[in-house]
Parts: structure tokens; sequence; C-alpha cells
């Protein structure tokens, strides 16, 4: 699965005090009633299954799905490490689930372990800017072992997802320490950690209290899936945290209360934003290299980056980062690319791009054509899927000297079609089951395999989230007619544009 997100505010465990608007801006009062659905086994099981079978480029006919006192155990057998975790994610974002245990098995591949170790270290230097010299990298029959030392928890983690995106990898045995060069006090650690989480739309229902000692971060609250529960450890772990402790994190849906997500987006302003902005720049593993070098400006919610960056990667990472903070509607990104150093010629960053791809396990077998002039990136070619067209983007855009990437790959149109009402009940499925909350109030219409969403949801994450289920579910084009309560999407249109 491509990585889609790193990082998303005084006394020691105070919770940041808010105020409330009107009820009326949280939609009918009956929406905030917590439904206090409960779900067998079988009927977990059925919605996981389904949405794995959903899911592009996995194929789910060889994965089995158990479900017993919450918790999911996924046997069976995938093609990569990548399809792997993507079947772990679906399975945690599935409502009332409690844990993953993932026992499927990677198949072997044909490639030699050396060449697996070389392609590992040429990913972790050339696409993820981890070019450490203390990085060891060993493997044998395809399970890679790295030991050395990091800077922070998140680049332990980035190294590892690098590690697993490569083709051949059946397994990563993450043995990386962090070794602290600049110690940050543990309030200062804990302000940071609490801002980055009261902040991101992804926990703006939410309430988590956190405490830091000795560097090490341990959190306590209620979540509302074991997908956020992750996310938040991975909110976490910004430089400085030497651990992240969660036990005391429980998962339950139904405790979620809207009403703190009304007043966090009320009492939010464009000086607000800017801070939020600058905290996330500067602790994210990505862009902190260049935060110095970005000047966000905010107008009514509005953010414009102005500045220069190093690489491609870093632009949309930080327009990202952006887009996740409460109150922004809009991001304009203007960063320049800039590249350090002496810049690659256009053959060369082209031999690079063709290289990188060839790495992914999803994407091997595929024919690109790739031109470059003046370090822009074109490349054409078939896909079977929106997955596999946005997962090569993703990859080329991390290519040294690559300024910007115009993505022309076509996706066959394979696609099977599905009866109207058989679309509705799989997309009302997923919306039941992966975008729970007790604000949304969705209804679901299907045309000619159409989808056309009415109703209303708080935010634009939520929007989102809903066009991406519609086409899971089988949907060609869905209108999102849904009203979004407090603030629009990204200038997001009302056809579906694939991300």
């Amino acid at each position: 699965m491509i990585h889609q997100t790193f990082a998303t505010a005084a006394a020691l465990m105070t919770l940041v005090s808010l105020s409330f608007p009107s009820p009326d801006l949280l939609g009918p009062a009956s929406a905030l009633a917590a439904e206090q659905d409960k779900f067998d086994s079988e009927e977990l099981e059925s919605a996981i299954k389904a949405d794995l079978d959903d899911t592009e480029s996995l194929n789910a006919s060889r994965i089995s799905v158990e479900v017993e006192n919450g918790l999911v155990t996924l046997s069976g057998n995938v093609s990569s490490l990548m399809d792997k975790r993507r079947a772990g994610q679906i399975a945690k974002r599935t409502r009332s689930i409690q844990g993953v245990l993932n026992q499927l098995y990677v198949d072997r591949s044909d490639r030699s372990d050396d060449a697996i170790r070389e392609d590992v270290l040429m990913r972790l230097r050339v696409n993820d800017s981890l070019d450490r010299p203390e990085i060891v990298v060993n493997v044998e029959n395809g399970n890679v072992a790295m030991a050395g030392k990091i800077d922070s928890l998140a680049e332990k983690r980035l190294a590892e997802t690098a590690a697993a995106g490569v083709r051949g990898v059946t397994e990563v045995q993450n043995q990386l320490t962090v070794a602290l060069t600049k110690p940050r006090s543990d309030e200062e650690l804990r302000e940071e950690i609490q801002a980055l989480i009261v902040n991101s739309v992804y926990f703006d229902d939410v309430e988590i209290r956190v405490q830091v000692d000795d560097a090490i971060a341990t959190l306590s609250g209620t979540v509302g899936s074991v997908a956020q529960k992750a996310n938040l450890i991975e909110t976490a772990e910004i430089w400085g945290v030497k651990g992240v402790v969660a036990d005391d994190v429980s998962v339950d849906p139904d405790q979620l209360d809207p009403t703190r997500r009304a007043g966090r987006y009320a009492i939010v302003s464009d000086q607000s934003i800017r801070q939020t902005l600058d905290r996330v720049f500067a602790n994210d593993p990505i862009v902190f290299p260049f935060a110095d070098s970005i000047s966000p400006t905010v107008q009514s919610g509005v953010v414009t980056l102005d500045g220069t960056v190093g690489n491609l990667r870093v632009k949309n990472k930080a327009e990202r980062l952006a887009m996740d903070a409460i109150g922004v509607t809009r991001v304009v990104n203007e960063l320049e690319v800039r590249y350090e150093g002496e810049l690659p010629s256009d053959a060369e960053i082209i031999r690079l791009s063709q290289q990188a791809i060839s790495r992914s396990p999803n994407l091997d077998r595929r024919d690109f054509r790739i031109h470059c002039q003046a370090a822009h990136v074109s490349f054409y070619g078939l896909v079977e899927s929106e997955f596999e067209k946005q997962l090569a983007e993703w990859i080329v855009d991390g290519v040294p000297g690559v300024v910007h990437v115009n993505n022309a790959l076509a996706v066959q149109d394979d696609w099977k079609p599905k009866s109207d009402d058989q679309i509705r009940e799989d997309l009302e499925r997923k919306l039941k089951f992966a975008l729970f909350d007790t604000s949304n109030q969705i209804q679901v219409e299907v045309s000619d395999g159409v989808v056309i969403l009415n109703g209303e949801v708080d935010t634009w994450r939520q929007w989102q989230a809903a066009m991406d289920l519609a086409i899971e579910a089988g949907a060609r084009h869905p209108h999102n007619l849904l009203n979004v309560r407090m603030h629009p999407p990204h200038g997001g249109s009302r056809i579906y544009v694939p991300r």
C-alpha cells in the first residue's frame, strides 16, 4: 500500500478546553445518539472478506478471515509484503474490531537475496532520503533485517516501509535504534504531541491524554478503530521520543463525541492554523529538513505554501500535511523544487525512474514509457487499477532531480459491472463498518452504476472517504452531493477525481 500519511495542542496531562457552538451545527439531534450496534463474529468476518474482495490488486480468494471476541486473524497467502499490509489495514479500519493478527504468508519470489538487498539499499538512498551508512541491511530467503541508528521513530518506520515496498521482500525485521542527537524536554514533547493530535482532522472527535516521562510518550483515551489507534501512535513518534506506549488507548466507536469536533472547528483561526502548520512541518520526517524554507500564509482558511524544497516528495507531503490540519479549506502549493547538489541529467532521471518502478512488487511487470525534459517527467502505459497508477506517481516523485510528474498512465477498462442493488448494498456496508460516525447523514442512490451521495457529513475528510468507499463498492464516477457542515472540501469536485 502506498504510504498514505506520516504525521497529522499546558500543564502535564491537561486537556485543551474548548467552547461549543449551537447544536444546530451538528445536524439532527437524532444523529448525536450512538447507535450502539453490536456485531457478531460472522457479520464482521463477512464484512472484512467483502472489503478484501473489493480491494484493487489484491487476490482475496487466497485470504482467510476469522474473528473471535473482536480479534481478527488473517491467514493464507499474498504475493507481496505490501499486499499483506494492505489486507491488514482493511481489517483494522473495520468497526468493532479490537485487534488484528496478520499471519498472511508472503510468496517467495525467484529473486536472489543479493538482488533484494541491493534494491533495498537503493530504495533507502534514492527514494526515501535515508542514505545512512549506519543502516546495515542483511537478507536471507527474502527476510530483510535492518540494524543501525537513526534520528527518530518516524525515520525507523519510513525505513521499514521502504524495505517492505521492494519486490521479493517477504518480511522486515526492524532492529534500528533511535539515537537522540538533540534531546527535548518531556514537557516540550508532551506539548508537541498533544498539539499535533488536537489539530489533526484524523483525531477531531477524540480526547487523548498525553504523558511523557524520560522521552517515553504514554497515550490514553478512546479512539474509533484499530487503524485510528495505529495512526495515533505514528503521530506521537516525533523526533526526541524514544518510545510510544498506547496500552491505555481503547477502541470503541460508540464513545466518540461529535460535539468535540464542533468545538475544535469553532475556535480555529488563521493564526492557529499557521502555528499548526509550522509544528507539523517541523515534526514530519520527510518535510522537516526543509521546514525553515517553507513559508505558509493563511487567509480565511486558505493556505498558500511558498518557499523552496529539495525534492518533489517534500512538496507533495507538505501539501497533504496542510490539508490535514483542522480549519484548512484549501491549499495552494507554490513551493519551488530546487534540487540540492548537481542536477541529474534527463537521461539519468529516466534511468532512475525506471529502476525505482521495477523495484515495486505491484509494478515490476508493467511496461511504461518514461519521458523527461528539464526534470519534468511524463510516463505512459497501462495499469490494472487506480491504486497502481497512484503508486507509480508516488514512486517517481521521490526520484532525485524530479520537479514535476505528469501521470498519463491509463487504467485498463476491465471493470466488472455490478447491479445497482449490489453496489448500493456494498456501499452501505462500507459506510456502516468503515465510515462510522454518529454525525453522518448519508443517503445512497444508484442509477445505471452511478452512485449519488446525498445528505451531510461534518468534514471534508469524511466527504472524501465516502467518495473512496463508493469507488471500492464498484461505482463509476460517483456524484458527491454531500453537504459539509464545518467547512467545504478542498476545492473538491462533485465528480470523483482519483487522487
